[in-house]
Formats: C-alpha cells, sequence, structure tokens
C-alpha cells in the first residue's frame, strides 16, 4: 500500500479532465448553434463550409443586383414608352402638315408644336437616369478599352468613361506646365495639374475620368522628349450593359444578362430627328419617314428592355433557389444538431458527476493505511 503516488486518483483525475474538456467544447457548440467552430472541430468541412459560405455571399448579391438592374429597367421602359407616345404626337402633326388644306400660316403653328416635342424627347431622356447614370443617351454602358502609358510604366489608372461617347477617342495632352486638356475632337477640356503626385482628374464635360499616377504635365510631353506625346483613351463601340447575376465561379457569359437601351436622342446617332421640321409640306413628307424609322428603333429599345427584365425574373428566381440549396448544404456541414449535441453534453454530465464520485473514492482508498499506522 503506498501513500505518495495515488495511480487511482491521478487515472480518475485525468479522465475527469478529458471530460470537462469535451463538455466545455459541447457548451461552446449548443451556445453558439455550430457544429464547428474551429478549424480543429473538422479541418476539411470548415474548409468546404468556408468555401460554401462565400459561394452563398456572391449570389446572395447577385439576387440584389437582378432586383436592382430590373428597377433600373423599369425607369428605362417608363421613359422609353413616354418617347414613342411623343412620337405619336409628332407624327400625327407630320401628317396634318403633309396634306393640302392647312396653309402654311397653319404649318407654322404645327411646326412650332413639332419643334417643342423633339425638345421635350432630349428632356426626357436627358432626366432617365439611375444612381447618376444617363440610361438612354446612348452612354450608358460605355465601357473604355485602353490605358495610356508614360516612359514604359503605366501612367493613366481608374479609367472612368461613365456618361462619355461610344466608340470614341479621347486625347490626353499637355497644355503648359500646370494644365492638362481632355478633347473628344470637337470639344477640349481643359484642367489644372498639381506639379509632382499622384492625381484624380474628372473631365466632367467630357464624361471621362481618371488617375494619373505620377506627373503627368512631365509624363506627356512633346514627340522624343521622353515622354508620351499624346495619351489616349479609347471607349468601346458598344452600348450593351451587363447586369451580373451570378457569383462569378464559371465564364461571364454565365453569370451576365445584358441589354442594349441606345441612344434615344433627337440627334443622328439616335432617332435623327434633330433636323426633321413640318413647316411645308415637303418637309412634313420626309419627316413621316423620319418619324417612322424612329419608332422603329423606340419599339426595338422596348424590345429589348421587355427580354432582358424577363431574363432578369428568371435569372432571380434561379438564384434564389441556388442561394436557399446552397444554404442548405453548408448548414449541413457547419451548423448543430442541437438534439444530438445536447445527448452528448448530457452523458458528459453524467460522466463528470461519476468521475468526480470516483476521484473522492480513489482519495479516500488511501485511509486504510492508518489502520496499519494504529496497530
Amino acid at each position: 500500500m503506498k501513500i505518495n503516488t495515488n495511480v487511482a486518483a491521478m487515472n480518475a483525475l485525468r479522465n475527469m479532465n478529458n471530460t470537462s474538456d469535451a463538455a466545455s467544447r459541447q457548451i461552446e457548440k449548443l451556445s453558439s448553434g455550430y457544429r464547428l467552430n474551429r478549424s480543429a472541430d473538422d479541418a476539411a468541412g470548415m474548409g468546404i463550409a468556408n468555401s460554401l459560405r462565400s459561394t452563398g455571399k456572391g449570389l446572395a448579391q447577385a439576387q440584389r443586383n437582378a432586383s436592382q438592374a430590373g428597377s433600373l429597367l423599369q425607369i428605362a421602359d417608363g421613359a422609353t414608352q413616354t418617347v414613342s407616345s411623343v412620337l405619336d404626337r409628332m407624327k400625327e402633326l407630320a401628317t396634318e402638315s403633309a396634306t393640302a388644306n392647312v396653309t402654311d400660316t397653319d404649318r407654322q403653328k404645327i411646326n412650332a408644336e413639332f419643334t417643342s416635342l423633339k425638345s421635350e424627347i432630349n428632356r426626357i431622356v436627358g432626366s432617365t437616369v439611375y444612381q447618376g447614370s444617363k440610361l438612354l443617351d446612348g452612354s450608358f454602358g460605355v465601357q473604355d478599352a485602353g490605358t495610356g502609358t508614360a516612359n514604359g510604366q503605366l501612367a493613366i489608372s481608374n479609367i472612368s468613361v461613365n456618361g462619355a461617347a461610344v466608340n470614341k477617342t479621347y486625347t490626353i495632352a499637355k497644355v503648359d506646365a500646370t494644365h492638362i486638356s481632355l478633347s473628344d475632337g470637337a470639344l477640349t477640356q481643359t484642367l489644372v495639374s498639381a506639379a509632382t503626385g499622384k492625381q484624380n482628374f474628372n473631365f466632367d464635360k467630357l464624361g471621362v475620368s481618371f488617375t494619373f499616377n505620377g506627373d503627368p504635365t512631365a509624363a506627356i510631353g512633346a514627340a522624343g522628349a521622353g515622354g508620351l506625346d499624346a495619351a489616349t483613351i479609347i471607349t468601346s463601340n458598344t452600348t450593351a450593359s451587363s447586369f451580373r447575376v451570378g457569383d462569378g465561379a464559371v465564364s461571364d457569359s454565365d453569370n451576365l444578362v445584358a441589354v442594349s437601351l441606345g441612344d434615344l436622342t433627337t440627334a443622328s446617332t439616335g432617332l435623327n430627328l434633330a433636323t426633321a421640321t413640318v413647316d411645308t409640306s415637303a418637309n412634313a413628307t420626309t419627316a413621316l419617314a423620319s418619324i417612322a424609322t424612329a419608332v422603329g428603333k423606340v419599339n426595338t429599345v422596348i424590345g429589348s428592355i421587355g427580354a432582358a427584365a424577363n431574363r432578369l425574373d428568371y435569372a432571380q428566381q434561379n438564384v434564389s433557389s441556388l442561394y436557399q440549396n446552397i444554404a442548405a448544404a453548408e448548414s449541413t456541414i457547419r451548423d448543430a444538431d442541437m438534439a444530438q449535441e445536447y445527448t452528448q453534453y448530457s452523458k458528459l454530465q453524467i460522466l463528470q458527476q461519476a468521475g468526480t464520485a470516483m476521484l473522492a473514492q480513489a482519495n479516500s482508498s488511501s485511509q486504510s493505511v492508518l489502520t496499519l499506522l494504529r496497530g
């Protein structure tokens, strides 16, 4: 019989500590609702669950994207329908002016309303805006197709062409030591440039902004002077806008819904009605042909908007289903089965009580040595 080393008590204490640690982990699971609270709980499962959670986050945002894109298209659709109604009235006026039973004086009055309606179309197009972006003037969806370099280093970055013209080349030039300009060939805007350091430029009149990483007035110089004679920004030749309705796990064509809103201004790039008049019978006849073409273009845009809206509805339903299933898959791995975990916790509670009782018994077993000492 030994009293210095109580192996039975040490064994009971070891088991009690193990049970206590396990109970602590069960309490963590029951209080958090998660089966996995740390990588040690299930390293492989944690990795899979985190991947599913990341996918779910992307799908949730894609679902919001589809909803917001639907709202954008509703705005564009309302304005397009109004433009269509204006064209109907313009066709009435042109038809009225093209007949012989009205006088030239009457035609002047008809032409005054006709001209006013052309201005109204441009006003409607100019005021149809979503989050600061005009939707129907041909600038929505325009992307930059190039960047500028200076002295072999990337000099121009963060290019934004929101509001810029489609298929256009913008030239950046040095004016003097403290100014640079941007020109599309017809319009030029000049801004002040600091002497050194990274700078942001917003050529708001042209709808172009960018960051120059360094001193632009030094980088943009005369040809052969070590600088760039003419840095350029080129916009794309399409106005198709793409709405992301996927999380990007596969190719972009499977994650995007594209729609072309086009240009509904009266300019030659749009409805081509800027020069149309009904002040004479001949002009009214010519205007009727132009209006017919314009009506066809508006109807094409209406069809594109409607088709895209339907696609977005289906895409939103699909993304919602994907998100639900991804969340369910993650839950299977990450979430705790509360009934199972509480059953385990109850077992550990009983083991803790039993361990405490056995430790007490093991400690008391050495008391029998006193019987020998009293003898």
